[in-house]
């Protein structure tokens, strides 16, 4: 497995800003449609099928229209299946944790192949983790569902558009290769691989993070503990840590400018779906550029989607910032109880 590097901790890269920045406005299009129904007409998705689009459209990110289509239409279905999951294993907390700890090492053994594999399965242990803390009746399984797989296959449906009309001449191929894809995953199934003590790490790390926040009655927005630790813990050491700090940063940044949106257009509903696109934007064009503004941006994102739904939100910005505190400090630990192994391939 290609071993990620880290890079110094406010430096701007891999991605030049103004390419990935357009690209992060073009994939942000099905988010945006997503909202302005679901908001205008009063739909009771209530922005699940924008979410669902917003968390579909990192699958694949870095790939042509074309390729980025097939990617995105099979991650859609795997997206509402963790939807559906969500909601059925979230009626018992043990059920919780065992599907949490689950479905992140799978998850996390995905970076054994590629990193496009690793956002699908990330796309999937996001929705599992909202809709385990949204405490929803098992009968909204079938719901959620179809919620997820609708956003996605949304977000599918613009990358063919994209690619009839504008990208055709870019390079079609989707870049899965079944053969390679069954060989690394067989290969690295050893505790001497790294992506294999990833897997073990993140899935624990996360079923930890839902029993905290179960176990502690943080149900409203609990989910922001194994949130934060989805996104910071990787595979090596160096690249965690630096997402650790930029997550801390991120986040206080993102919720002081969602609070003080909130409050500026207090229900605005018009200028809400504006700024919940431009934040959708801005998570897909920074997320290869800078962290810590990645951070803010999807945070921004969170806040101000929830605000909407009518969360109190002083309240909501003092739980998310607990959350993120302890989900980064489980993060943190994770990696000092299970250290990676320098030999690991």
């Amino acid at each position: 497995m290609r071993r990620l590097r880290a890079s110094p901790l406010l430096s701007i890269g891999p991605a030049a800003p103004g390419p990935a920045l357009r690209r992060g406005a073009l994939v942000a299009v099905p988010v945006a449609l997503a909202l302005i129904f679901e908001f205008s007409f009063g739909w009771p998705s209530h922005g699940a099928i924008a979410t669902s689009a917003l968390v579909c459209g990192f699958t694949a990110l870095d790939a042509p229209a074309g390729p980025r289509t097939l990617w995105q239409a099979a991650t859609a279905p795997l997206i509402g299946a963790g939807a559906a999951l969500g909601v059925l294993s979230g009626q018992w907390a043990p059920a919780a944790v065992l599907a949490m700890g689950v479905v992140g090492a799978m998850s996390g053994y995905c970076f054994a192949d590629t990193l496009r594999l690793a956002f699908a399965g990330f796309g999937v242990a996001v929705a599992l983790m909202i809709t385990q803390d949204l405490s929803l009746p098992a009968h909204a399984a079938l719901p959620a569902f179809a919620y997820g797989t609708i956003g996605g296959l949304l977000q599918a449906a613009w990358a063919l558009c994209v690619w009839l009309v504008y990208d055709r001449a870019a390079d079609g191929k989707s870049g899965w290769d079944w053969g390679r894809t069954k060989e690394r995953l067989r290969s690295n199934l050893t505790l001497d691989s790294l992506a294999a003590r990833h897997a073990l790490r993140y899935g624990t790390a996360l079923a930890f993070g839902v029993a905290v926040y179960r176990a502690i009655g943080m149900r409203e927005h609990g989910y922001w503990i194994p949130l934060t630790i989805l996104f910071v813990l990787r595979p090596e050491h160096d690249e965690t840590d630096r997402r650790l700090a930029l997550r801390a940063i991120g986040t206080v940044v993102g919720l002081a400018l969602a609070t003080g949106l909130a409050i500026g257009f207090d229900g605005a509903e018009p200028w809400i779906v504006i700024s919940l696109s431009i934040a959708a934007a801005l998570s897909f064009g920074l997320i290869t550029v800078q962290y810590a503004l990645f951070t803010a941006a999807i945070t921004t994102y969170v806040v101000l989607l929830t605000d909407t739904l009518g969360e109190s939100r002083i309240d909501a910005a003092g739980q998310r910032l607990l959350g993120t505190a302890v989900g980064i400090a489980i993060a943190y630990l994770a990696f000092r109880i299970y250290p990676e192994q320098r030999r690991a391939r």
